[in-house]
């Protein structure tokens, strides 16, 4: 992004530049633009003052563009290099058709602002294909944020009592301030079985879960959150609904199309054409009656 934003700086100085001589310049005898250096800055300072909004529009316009190629780019990339295996089951948090064509695995901190405003996308895309898309969840708390592994290992343990995406909304919707006595109340407002919560998210199994998670994201080098994987194409940040769609509508168009190497269905026969009927010639010995 600073490399971008050198770019425009120095896209936006070419383009003002013109209006800098035409203020502060002198044109010698041969051609060339000379500038008086203390003349100049007051200009430079003239032409800002006086077209804040253009230099402003000028940078926008150019970073948007890089942004958009780069996306493209981005979406392009993941469709050649996708992820294969990541192993799934019952452990794992999922929701959405459980036949669907299309499994997004998430993986995820509840600590992270990005995938706090991820989820709401993902709650989009399951509305606009609930047949069609399954999410599997998946943590990843990352070692900066103080509360993310507790949060990780309770939202596993109201798992284990059919709660667990009431739990994950309530941990999004406080992302900023977990503790430890927002776990208990939040399971206290979902009616957990408050002995079983308490010793499961201090299970080893819970931990272990979490663990191999973590390093099962780091080997595939999906570093950061959020991360997601459509059916192996890696959808990295909090990406907005129509990438998802873009994704998701390319996926299921590669489905419903013939396999690459799939011989052509041969052409059918035309029928064959009837000949026409022989006529009866008599015997050759055959006479005439007189």
């Amino acid at each position: 992004m600073k490399k971008m934003l050198m770019k425009s700086i120095v896209l936006t100085g070419v383009l003002f530049f013109g209006i800098v001589t035409a203020h502060a310049g002198e044109i010698a005898i041969d051609g060339k633009i000379t500038l008086d250096e203390e003349k100049l800055r007051e200009v430079v300072k003239q032409v800002i003052k006086e077209n804040p909004k253009l230099i402003m529009d000028t940078i926008n316009e150019y970073v948007n563009e890089q942004k958009k190629k780069s996306e493209e780019q981005q979406f392009e990339a993941s469709f050649q290099s996708r992820i294969k295996d990541i192993p799934v089951d019952d452990s794992s948090p999922a929701r959405g058709k459980k036949d669907a064509g299309i499994t997004l695995i998430e993986y995820t901190d509840f600590q992270c602002p990005y995938c706090e405003k991820a989820s709401k996308t993902v709650d989009e895309l399951l509305k606009k294909y609930p047949d069609q898309v399954k999410v599997v969840f998946k943590n990843n708390p990352l070692d900066f944020h103080k509360e993310a592994m507790s949060a990780a290992k309770a939202a596993l343990a109201a798992h284990k009592q059919g709660k667990f995406w009431e739990y994950h909304d309530l941990l999004f919707a406080n992302a900023s301030k977990l503790n430890e006595e927002m776990f208990v109340k939040f399971a206290q407002d979902l009616k957990l079985d408050m002995d079983k919560f308490n010793k499961d998210r201090i299970s080893e199994a819970i931990s272990d879960q979490i663990e191999l998670e973590k390093m099962d994201a780091a080997e595939r080098k999906l570093t950061g959150t959020p991360v997601f994987i459509a059916n192996g194409v890696v959808i990295r940040g909090a990406k907005t609904l129509d990438y998802f769609v873009k994704v998701v509508d390319r996926l299921l168009s590669e489905k419903s199309a013939p396999p690459a190497n799939a011989d052509p269905a041969p052409k059918a026969e035309p029928p064959a054409k009837a000949e026409p009927p022989v006529k009866a010639q008599p015997p050759a010995n055959s006479k005439k009656k007189e």
